[in-house]
């Protein structure tokens, strides 16, 4: 299986993907890849480096840099995996893109999909979204040791434009998403859900 996980930063998305892929390795019986994007293959950590780092790229440039980076993505870690019956479980993807550079960046949105549709990359077998106010996003965001990267480093104001936009990319298509609103829950009741969510969508409709 093909499973995403999308979501503003700051969603939890890291800490879920962890506790997903044990339970699809569960209840599978298959092993499980965890990888994200951008840069999660060999050598795409100069690609992540250089997008999440350089100021002043256009977000046309941002957006064909992002989808380079999943071109190598699939072809050296999420088709190899797939053929050795392998689920996959990635951080972000075309949902992501969609969602930043259009919705937060202002790209056309039509071109964009254009785009994104132009380059053939495989479809989810579904797409979890994890819901969460822009704001207690944020202040997490702010809590982290690390340096934030450059979209991080734009604020709310982004975060509200690209949380406003990915509601509406599951809205377009509630059939292929599990969407958890995250406000409110703990950790364990937020994997509940969306657990339950892919329960519904993998095998119960089978």
């Amino acid at each position: 299986m093909f499973i995403t996980l999308e979501g503003i930063d700051g969603s939890g998305k890291s800490t879920q993907s962890e506790k997903i892929a044990e339970w699809l390795e569960s209840r599978t019986g298959r092993r499980t890849v965890r990888t994200f994007e951008p840069g999660g293959w060999q050598g795409g950590g100069a690609i992540r480096g250089f997008i999440l780092n350089t100021p002043g790229l256009s977000a046309m440039s941002e957006l064909l840099l992002f989808l380079a980076d999943r071109s190598e993505h699939i072809s050296r870690v999420i088709l190899p995996a797939l053929r050795q019956d392998c689920n996959v479980l990635c951080e972000r993807w075309n949902e992501s893109t969609l969602a930043y550079q259009a919705g937060g960046h202002e790209l056309n949105p039509s071109h964009v999909r254009r785009i994104i549709r132009a380059c053939s990359f495989p479809e989810p077998d579904v797409k979890i979204l994890l819901d969460i106010s822009p704001e207690t996003a944020i202040e997490r965001v702010k809590s982290r040791k690390n340096s934030p990267d450059k979209f991080e480093d734009e604020g709310i104001k982004l975060l509200r434009n690209v949380a406003a936009f990915y509601r509406l990319i599951a809205e377009e298509d509630p059939a292929g998403f599990v969407r958890v609103v995250c406000d409110g829950l703990t950790e364990d009741e937020v994997f509940t859900k969306i657990t339950a969510g892919l329960e519904a969508r993998l095998w119960r409709s089978r």
